[in-house]
């Protein structure tokens, strides 16, 4: 496993590193579930290049207090442009000082209510996010269709989802999708100008051997790398669960018009669904988000097999999965 360079290694982790010890085996005896730290306190926002964080207050909010005002300050962007139904969310902190976002998802006949919102971010043509998430004991996957997007994610140029065929941005969001058994994985939902399994919505690029964890923290690493111009296909998405790399997808034509492809947005979308009452949950449920960090990092070329071929990515599954329609 190769990490980026900004990626950030728990201390358990970096000590067997120093040590010699592969990363695979460090994680192995490392504890089995994942504890966020609140390593955001060590940002400088004037520094463009550097990693950024949402600084949540170490404090509770109820329901009903936080605005868009609120988001954009914590971010520490210049240009937060919206954040839908900040009613549904509050902020929480646990007893180890660790504070989090927590979102309040309840049914509708759409799936639940649609929490969704956009920030500008300093133009670059690779970005790193990671964050802990965490889906409260009695997560409901979600109806028939089981399936939702979840967290933070990763745009371009016109920021396409909803079913937009727009082929001047591109969106790399997070969505779980249910296996029918109590369980559920974890896909990159993909607005790609050459995306092509359930037009005119996303392809899912789906991690391997992660199964989304309830009752416990757990941390997502996305990195996407846009294309190197408007018609080359080269773009990337990489994504680590718990440090261990879990999704490589190569040769990505993620922006087909419009200027230079470069990723400029970091995105918010957290609901089940999709568009119908198929996707609801039988009762509301609760998500948290916590230590969200990003930054632009440098472009690093496809990991490479002993033949020096592109190592597998998962895209023999990505046309696979059960991805049932509309679900924007």
């Amino acid at each position: 496993m190769r990490i980026a360079a900004n990626h950030l290694i728990p201390s358990i982790l970096l000590s067997t590193l120093i040590g010699g010890i592969s990363s695979s085996t460090a994680l192995a005896e490392s504890s089995t579930q994942w504890k966020p730290v609140d390593d955001t306190a060590t940002q400088s926002p004037d520094d463009a290049s550097i990693e950024h964080c949402l600084q949540l207050p170490q404090e509770n909010l109820d329901f009903g207090v936080l605005n868009v005002d609120s988001i954009e300050q914590w971010a520490g962007l210049e240009d937060w442009q919206f954040m839908t139904n900040t009613d549904y969310l509050a902020l929480g902190l646990e007893e180890t000082g660790l504070s989090y976002l927590r979102q309040k998802l309840e049914p509708t006949s759409k799936g639940s209510i649609h929490v969704v919102g956009k920030g500008v971010l300093a133009p670059s043509r690779t970005y790193s996010l990671t964050q802990s998430i965490y889906l409260e004991p009695d997560f409901d996957w979600g109806g028939k269709n089981e399936g939702g997007k979840i967290g933070f994610g990763l745009g371009g140029g016109s920021t396409p989802t909803g079913g937009n065929l727009y082929q001047d941005g591109f969106s790399a969001r997070l969505m779980w999708r249910g296996n029918k058994d109590g369980t559920a994985r974890l896909a990159v939902y993909a607005y790609s100008s050459d995306r092509s399994q359930n037009l005119p919505y996303g392809d899912d690029y789906p991690l391997q051997d992660f199964e989304v964890p309830v009752g416990e923290w757990f941390r997502i690493t996305m990195e996407v790398t846009g294309n190197s111009s408007t018609g080359a296909s080269d773009g990337q998405v990489r994504v680590w669960a718990n440090d261990q790399l879990k999704l490589q997808r190569d040769n990505i034509h993620w922006q087909a018009a419009g200027s230079q492809p470069v990723v400029d947005h970091i995105m918010f979308a957290t609901f089940h669904g999709g568009n119908s009452i198929k996707w609801a949950p039988d009762h509301t449920v609760f998500a948290r988000f916590s230590s969200v960090c990003w930054q632009p990092t440098e472009y690093t070329p496809p990991l490479l097999d002993e033949h020096g071929m592109p190592t597998t990515d998962g895209s023999s599954l990505a046309h696979n999965v059960d991805n049932p329609t509309n679900p924007q």
